[in-house]
């Protein structure tokens, strides 16, 4: 089952070993520092329909971020 907008998701950057866990939420809710992020911003697109051990190539005005997706709850 992939992703959906309301559920917490554990991701890993690969780059840098950080962990951290993102909810992803409707625009108008979105607030990084609860940990919310949008659907429609780049991490939670790249986030959107993937399950537990693929890996998400997030497209950033930098450059590619690639996160190790841990674990999905509702």
């Amino acid at each position: 089952m992939g992703k959906r907008e309301g559920e917490g998701e554990k991701i890993k950057n690969q780059t840098n070993g950080m962990e951290v866990t993102y909810t992803l939420v409707a625009d108008g809710e979105a607030d990084l520092a609860s940990g919310k992020i949008s659907v429609n911003s780049p991490i939670g697109k790249g986030l959107l329909g993937k399950t537990v051990g693929e890996v998400a190539d997030i497209q950033v005005p930098n450059g590619t971020l690639k996160f190790d997706i841990l674990e999905i709850s509702r």
